[in-house]
């Protein structure tokens, strides 16, 4: 889940988060180089996670 704020970014540069600390279901973070603003989630869904036995499969 993440909602970029209806300022466009810039095309010229890579997006450098700040992110407030955990307080939530989310963290609102900054970008260092445009101020834009996004949504981060501050934890992971059950399909999120991949186990040991799906990773070695993979490979």
């Amino acid at each position: 889940m993440a909602t970029a704020t209806a300022q466009a970014p810039k095309a010229d540069h890579f997006h450098r988060w700040r992110i407030d600390e955990p307080n939530g279901p989310v963290s609102v973070g900054v970008c260092k180089e445009c101020g834009v603003t996004k949504q981060f989630k501050n934890w992971l869904q059950d399909g999120d996670f991949i186990t040991n036995e799906e990773h070695r499969s993979a490979a």
